[in-house]
């Protein structure tokens, strides 16, 4: 497998803390993980194999480091021919009509750019009226409920992380 580079924004350290069991589910060895408030183009543009994270705040906001990192640092790279993935944080109880936005907005942003997409993910499961995320039934990459049972979490970023091992390779 490629080497990985995973990008996060996180306010209270539960994104943040995701990109870490990510890392380790996939190989910590191959993985390296930066907070986008220390990022650069050339950090990015370095892998092949990149891998997005951010939570969405309140009614379809994302993260403030998030967004500052993708209409600046991001605007900027070659992104052309990356293999790339999103997870998002969110509040499905309290937020129920913007769920995970952030996956659907960081993706949207970054469709044009010569990029493939993995790591889509089933909506069975979840609960939530609404979301940015979701294109053809399914989400753009991985969700995780903030108030979600942890084991639910954990297997989900395995079984996320399982398919990332195929995609990304």
């Amino acid at each position: 497998m490629k080497r990985i580079g995973i990008f996060y924004g996180s306010t209270s350290g539960n994104t943040r803390a995701i990109a870490q069991k990510i890392r380790y589910n996939l190989k910590p060895g191959l993985v390296d993980v930066y907070d986008v408030k220390d990022a650069c183009v050339k950090d990015v543009e370095k892998y092949d194999n990149i891998i997005f994270g951010a939570s969405t705040w309140g009614t379809g906001i994302l993260q403030k480091d998030f967004e500052l990192f993708l209409h600046t640092t991001l605007k900027k790279a070659n992104l052309k021919g990356k293999k790339i993935a999103i997870f998002g944080t969110g509040n499905s109880s309290v937020y129920p009509n913007s769920f995970v936005d952030a996956i659907g907005i960081i993706f949207e942003e970054l469709v044009g750019k010569g990029v493939t997409f993995v790591g889509e993910f089933p909506t069975d499961g979840y609960e939530f009226q609404s979301s940015l995320s979701i294109f053809n039934n399914k989400f753009k990459g991985l969700p995780l409920d903030d108030d979600s049972d942890e084991e639910q979490n954990k297997l989900r970023i395995s079984i996320w992380t399982d398919l990332l091992k195929i995609d990304m390779n």
